[in-house]
């Protein structure tokens, strides 16, 4: 017969487990982050000035039923599945734009990409989670760093060597960064052979990248390499390894700059890198606010300041491989340096290629058709000539050309916008591309059944697309042709190209089938239009996608 005193005692055995798990539970509590992270308070407002993923028109025809069941496609996927990148933020005097970026940067859009946010605060005012628990970010997945005192630029480096992940997306705290083009930067930079680093530019700062680009071939055998730079900010978006910017960091140290030169890294990165860097047009939303550090006349002269002094630095280390060329304590009997990070390969050469990140779906718009005119000229003597060769490739664009560059940019074509147009600067020529990289394969992600290549254009540009070939390929290399030729038709919608209404025509080109009864499967990553003979007019594309169904 069971006693009270065996029932008491059975009843202890479970109770005081339960009623301690209680209690620890009540005191530290575990269990998933998520689940203790506040919403985020600025999910709407990224929804209200579209920064928000949604579901994409796949036509500007009205009333055509048959493309209901359409959709755009779009397959950035993170092929591990697991978030490799760290995004770097600089605080100084714009607070409130860190907690709308964070917001974005924590997002479930990039949980495949973004595995930690690393605020480094280089204002004197301490930054806890507190500030910053309602961005919807968990405390596992931000790291804050209150600097004792304010590096400047140097910080972004130092932060992103000290990333848990071999990636790092690097922005200032006065822009916003779309989600599908931080993807994008992702996925092109873990292919093999990609850049080092990739930069998002408006499009004034991409033009100035342009026109700065120079090559100086070596005047003597003995010199270790040529000269192969540009300059390009990082703080409208950039994407790097954080090998990069551990090898950097190294190679300021090698060259013993002094303290004022390595809080202004960003004027060092690319050119000291003597690589001619990898920039896209951006998809950006300028926020504003706060004191910016680089404005105006004063602004302008240290940043060429410090431009010329990387060049200088750059000078010696392609002549001799040290900072000092003519240096009386060096010893000359030892065998040559090799520094870190600067690229001696006198074989490189640059891509004559123009990149511009999509809109609203993850992909790249690229081109080979010029955006400037041949009097542009990259050739130098010496890499002090940069700016010299920036101010005489002005002149040679012209007041015209500059203006084409800056408001018919290629961005125009992927940003969503039936009203703005990217527009070429002369006639359409043979060997003319537009090619359009969804990032990854399309079979990867579903099966279709009908893919679809998709143009906004004016009737001038309907005639181009006409006399091109229709390609599309897994790997870039090896080229598909379509069998169908542009079907276009009228639409009701307008662009603006110099304050005059241009009527736009959908033209669409049937790419590839897929039939899962007759066992073929409809693949493809990139799809491109390729001009097969001269055209009188220019190029004018407003919009350009892929539909699939």
């Amino acid at each position: 017969m069971i006693t009270r005193e065996q029932i008491f005692r059975a009843v202890q055995t479970v109770a005081v487990p339960l009623l301690l798990a209680y209690v620890v539970r009540q005191l530290f509590p575990a269990g998933d982050q998520h689940e203790q992270t506040l919403p985020s308070l600025y999910q709407p407002l990224l929804a209200d000035i579209d920064f928000v993923p949604r579901k994409l028109p796949v036509t500007y025809l009205a009333g055509v039923p048959e493309l209901d069941a359409y959709e755009r496609i779009s397959t950035a996927e993170n092929a591990t599945g697991f978030p490799d990148t760290t995004a770097v933020i600089l605080n100084w005097s714009r607070f409130p734009n860190v907690l709308l970026i964070t917001s974005l940067l924590c997002g479930p859009w990039l949980d495949d990409t973004i595995a930690q946010v690393y605020i480094w605060n280089n204002h004197p005012r301490r930054i806890t989670y507190e500030d910053m628990k309602n961005t919807g970010c968990p405390p596992s997945k931000l790291r804050i760093h209150n600097a004792p005192a304010n590096l400047l630029f140097q910080a972004r480096f130092l932060a992103c060597a000290q990333a848990d992940t071999p990636n790092c997306f690097i922005q200032d705290d006065d822009y916003l960064v779309r989600s599908e083009v931080i993807r994008a930067l992702r996925a092109r930079i873990e292919e093999p052979g990609a850049s080092r680093a990739i930069h998002i530019l408006p499009s004034h700062e991409h033009l100035s990248t342009i026109l700065r680009e120079i090559h100086v071939k070596s005047p003597a055998e003995s010199h270790v390499s040529d000269i192969h730079t540009s300059f390009a900010w990082l703080g409208h978006g950039a994407m790097l390894r954080r090998s990069d910017a551990q090898q950097f960091l190294s190679l300021m140290r090698f060259l013993k700059v002094t303290d004022d030169e390595l809080k202004m890294a960003d004027n060092f990165f690319t050119i000291l890198s003597n690589r001619v860097p990898e920039i896209w047009f951006d998809q950006g939303f300028e926020l504003g606010g706060g004191q910016p550090f680089t404005i105006g006349p004063e602004g302008d002269e240290r940043n060429q300041n410090y431009t010329l002094r990387a060049t200088r630095y750059l000078d010696s280390l392609t002549h001799c491989g040290r900072a000092l060329c003519d240096d009386p304590g060096a010893d000359t009997q030892q065998a040559r340096p090799s520094p870190p990070y600067v690229n001696l390969d006198r074989s490189d050469a640059p891509t004559r290629w123009t990149h511009a990140a999509g809109r609203g779906s993850s992909c790249v718009l690229e081109t080979n058709i010029r955006l400037v005119p041949d009097a542009v000229s990259h050739i130098g003597t010496n890499v002090g000539q940069m700016l010299a060769v920036e101010g005489r490739n002005i002149e040679a664009l012209g007041e015209s050309g500059k203006r084409n560059y800056l408001e018919y940019s290629p961005s125009a074509a992927v940003d969503l916008k039936a009203e703005t147009v990217f527009r070429s600067l002369t006639h359409a020529a043979k060997g003319d591309m537009l090619s359009l990289d969804i990032l990854t394969d399309i079979g990867d992600v579903r099966e279709w059944n009908t893919v679809e290549f998709v143009w906004l254009v004016d009737s001038k540009t309907e005639d181009t697309l006409n006399s091109c070939a229709f390609e599309w390929s897994s790997d870039n290399v090896t080229w598909h042709a379509a069998a169908h030729t542009p079907i276009c038709y009228e639409t009701a919608r307008e662009a603006t190209i110099e304050d005059e209404p241009v009527a736009l025509k959908e033209c669409s080109v049937q790419m590839v089938l897929g039939s899962s009864a007759l066992h073929l499967r409809a693949t493809g990553r990139h799809f491109r239009a390729r001009l097969k003979e001269d055209k009188e007019d220019r190029w004018v594309v407003s919009e350009v996608w892929l539909r699939g169904l």
